[in-house]
């Protein structure tokens, strides 16, 4: 008399399952200075761009849940589907270019919902260099832009102030982002809103200070929250020494989300041993339960990542020679179309 009912609810069960949204569905990446799409543990590779080369590579690619991508090349914004179609045109993402001062986009973060992308610009202003006789360019700042890059022309919805230098913003939900700074007396780790000239919040400080000037002794950078937000991956390097030119002194942390943020702990740690750069670009899959980064010369790796000690950390390489991965929830086309 039972089976009716059980039978309905298998079959309710088995449709939820087949509902819910894949998890890590894909991961874009670069490889030989093209754009790529994968499934999350590197299989089923499908390459998006072809147009990139050694002088002009593709660099920072983000992906959207819905499958939208971007990237930059040189000074321009890049947009794509999953099957290789352009979205918009390419966009000069340099602002106010001039002899005098320019800026120069060098990491880009698309929202969750694919439509705003926040972009680190570096600020340029000349100096006359007495050594060499001649006029040289030099970093004067660094900031955050926020832009709804589909309008035409594209419209500015956010930018930060020039309080703290903000460097390789990663979205946490569609209003904010999580940035870092290399300031040697703040915090390492900010939130920034979008808006107007926003001043960054604290989010959380190295606690290691150098005896004699209580300064910072370790550089945070390249920062991502897992979407639940109990966790967070960072890149962490001394900032003096003989080890702060050595690329295996570098390793990724990964710490349980404090409340408030700035009383977080530190959980596990990937390295030291490795060669992870100041922007391993590490990206969490949607359910939090993996981590995948790039390191030099090296390609991209991944982890498994659970709440036993020590994080359950299994560092695999699933891509040889790529750099750079993003991962989403977006599906993975059987291949891209020419251009």
């Amino acid at each position: 008399m039972f089976r009716a009912p059980v039978l309905a609810l298998a079959v309710l069960l088995l449709g939820l399952a087949a509902a819910a949204p894949a998890q890590g569905a894909s991961t874009v990446f670069i490889k030989k200075n093209d754009v790529y799409m994968s499934r999350p543990d590197g299989s089923g590779q499908v390459r998006i761009t072809r147009d990139g080369s050694r002088r002009f590579p593709y660099f920072s690619p983000s992906i959207a849940d819905n499958g939208t991508i971007v990237a930059l090349k040189s000074i321009f914004l890049h947009s794509f589907r999953p099957d290789g179609r352009r979205i918009v045109r390419p966009r000069q993402w340099a602002i106010n270019p001039s002899p005098s001062i320019s800026t120069e986009p060098v990491n880009v973060d698309l929202s969750p919902n694919g439509r705003i992308t926040a972009t680190q610009n570096l600020i340029y202003s000349t100096y006359y260099d007495p050594r060499r006789s001649e006029t040289r360019p030099t970093v004067a700042g660094q900031f955050i832009d926020f832009f709804d890059f589909r309008r035409n022309p594209p419209k500015e919805v956010g930018l930060t102030d020039g309080y703290y230098d903000y460097n390789i913003p990663a979205w946490i939900d569609s209003r904010t982002v999580l940035s870092t700074s290399y300031g040697i007396f703040n915090a390492q780790l900010f939130t920034n809103r979008v808006g107007r000239r926003t001043r960054g919040v604290e989010f959380y400080r190295d606690p290691g200070r150098d005896p004699d000037t209580a300064t910072n002794s370790f550089a945070l950078a390249d920062a991502e929250m897992a979407r639940a937000r109990d966790k967070f991956a960072v890149v962490r390097r001394p900032i003096r020494g003989p080890a702060f030119s050595d690329v295996s002194a570098g390793t990724i942390q990964i710490y349980r989300t404090g409340k408030p943020t700035t009383a977080s702990t530190p959980l596990c740690t990937i390295g030291p041993g490795r060669r992870i750069s100041q922007e391993a670009d590490p990206s969490w899959s949607p359910d939090g339960r993996t981590l995948l980064w790039w390191e030099n010369g090296r390609g991209i790796f991944s982890t498994p990542v659970t709440s036993v000690p020590g994080c359950g950390i299994r560092p695999k390489r699933i891509v040889r020679g790529a750099l750079s991965p993003d991962l989403s929830r977006a599906n993975v086309p059987r291949r891209s179309r020419r251009r």
